[in-house]
């Protein structure tokens, strides 16, 4: 029985892990609006990292996912993978391989061998029959492959890099994605981990809990990527909970099927390693920071350049200026030279790919340019932070300073800012519930009329002894409660949060009174009013 359609071309989607399954799921835009090709998917989910590879094909659409042990009946014109791990023995005819990543930059181990081989290469056993074709993105690639494997030649073919193509053409809408990520006027600190124990988070696990500790979260928002492959072995219950403390502190966990493409091109600042994230990122002109470095790399590559010029992050100082001194003194056109050499046929990357593809198939591409698809957003949100460590700094002339850290990435004492005076923060949505107990500012976010606040306000007040100052949300700002004092109405657009600490601010100096004040926390500053009663 056949379909509406007769399609003159079968495609063989070979999915193996996250990673590659991933790629090839954005490789099905090369035959959009096409009724002659119709893909069909299998998972060669041999390796430990093949976990997850159906559930994402299942995720995206894919109803019927073919059995690996059957794909010798099946008949189809072109193989098309992004692994150089498949069991190229079971396919027939042409298998197109895409890479997953940038080049050939590094070693892995070899299971066959005991020894080390060239990530990303196919074995030379697939080679030798003639029948895969490997894209690569610059000339140069060809140049080192032939070196290291003369059983390459002919197999290979230099489209271009058509993510990098991408993310360039996403540049303009870097506004849009900060918007979606909610961002404001924050500086986003964007983490990258390639996977194994020279990776970032193998060097240096407890970074990203470092980071939100030491970054103000009203100038900071701090996200990771990391490689699928950490997901696929671990599973993502076990990365949350590994992540903790972190997630509560307003940590942005990039999902691994999804959303580092706009995370990187709204990025401020990003610190990596050998990966290829850290490559698109000096291409990109980002500021960049390498944080881990692994030795796994191959001399002479771009990415062992990158590791040689670029600065490192280190381990042990003020985080917070590392990060600013890279944006200070950052140099868009410090990696131009560098990446001149990975990148060929910039801006045509996607129109080349597609064409080798058809000409694999026998089919004439269709007319024109194949449009340049915008990469996905960020599809997942930061959990709201509901305790700060917080300081202020209260002038003579009315402007106060806020600056606050997330307290569940600080369980170690942190100095206090100079000149200013320190409090913890809590919000009655909080999960450890030691916290409420030690706050002196106890807050409720979700915003009532002024008597239910205030009413709220009294009711915490007692119930815990060792606030000094609890406040709940209004809609036009929040009603605040003073231990042995009055109580405040607050007239203010800012979070309940800033409010509540800026009467307590207010009380400590002795000066709680109906005014007006200049708050200033990040590059926010905003007017508010306190009506005391």
């Amino acid at each position: 029985m056949q379909g509406t359609f007769n399609c003159e071309r079968t495609v063989l989607v070979v999915a193996r892990t996250v990673t590659s399954t991933g790629r090839l799921l954005e490789a099905l835009r090369f035959f959009r609006d096409d009724f002659r090709v119709k893909p069909v998917f299998t998972v060669n989910d041999t390796s430990r990292y093949s976990a997850g590879a159906h559930e994402l094909l299942t995720a995206s659409g894919v109803e019927e996912i073919v059995p690996w042990d059957r794909v010798g009946e099946l008949d189809y014109a072109l193989a098309l993978s992004a692994s150089e791990n498949i069991d190229f023995s079971r396919l027939r005819g042409t298998t197109v391989v895409l890479p997953h990543g940038i080049g050939f930059n590094k070693w892995v181990p070899d299971p066959t061998t005991r020894g080390t081989r060239l990530a990303g290469l196919p074995p030379v056993e697939a080679l030798r029959t003639g029948r895969v074709r490997l894209v690569l993105s610059h000339p140069s690639q060809e140049r080192q492959l032939l070196e290291a494997c003369p059983e390459i030649a002919g197999s290979t073919a230099v489209t271009g890099d058509p993510t990098y193509d991408q993310l360039r053409a996403s540049l303009p809408l870097r506004d849009r994605y900060r918007r979606k990520l909610g961002l404001g006027d924050r500086k986003l600190v964007l983490l990258s981990s390639t996977w194994r124990s020279e990776s970032e988070l193998g060097a240096w696990r407890t970074l990203p809990l470092e980071m939100l500790a030491d970054l103000p979260s009203d100038e900071y928002q701090v996200a990771l990527v990391m490689h699928p492959n950490i997901w696929a072995w671990y599973g993502s219950r076990v990365v949350r909970n590994f992540f903790d403390r972190a997630l509560d502190a307003g940590l942005l966990l990039i999902p691994p099927e999804r959303g580092w493409h706009a995370a990187l091109v709204a990025a401020d600042v990003v610190v990596g390693d050998h990966g290829s994230l850290s490559l698109y990122s000096a291409a990109l002109g980002k500021p960049l920071l390498l944080s881990a470095f692994g030795a796994e790399h191959v001399p002479g590559t771009p990415v062992e350049e990158l590791g040689r010029t670029a600065e490192h992050l280190v381990p042990g100082t003020g985080l917070r200026e590392q990060v600013e001194r890279a944006l200070a003194h950052h140099d868009p056109q410090r990696f131009s030279g560098l990446t001149d050499g990975i990148f060929a046929h910039v801006g045509h990357a996607e129109t080349r790919l597609r064409d080798l593809l058809y000409s694999e198939l026998n089919l004439a591409p269709p007319p024109g340019e194949p449009p340049l698809l915008r990469p996905p957003d960020v599809d997942v949100t930061p959990q709201p932070v509901t305790a700060y460590d917080t300081f202020t700094d209260l002038s003579a002339d009315g402007h106060l300073r806020i600056r606050r850290f997330p307290a569940s990435a600080r369980q170690h004492d942190v100095a206090a800012e100079a000149g200013s005076i320190r409090h913890l923060a809590v919000e009655e949505d909080e999960r450890d519930l030691h916290r409420p107990h030690q706050a002196s500012v106890f807050v409720r976010r979700a915003p009532s009329p002024a008597p239910g606040a205030r009413a709220w306000a009294a009711r915490a007040l007692e119930s815990l002894p060792g606030a000094r100052v609890t406040a709940a949300a209004t809609e036009s700002g929040c009603v605040a409660a003073v231990r042995r004092g009055p109580v405040v109405e607050v007239s203010g657009s800012a979070d309940a949060m800033l409010l509540a600490s800026t009467v307590y601010a207010c009380w400590l100096e002795g000066d709680l009174r109906d005014r007006d004040i200049a708050v200033h926390a990040g590059e926010t500053s905003l007017r508010v009013r306190l009506t005391v009663s």
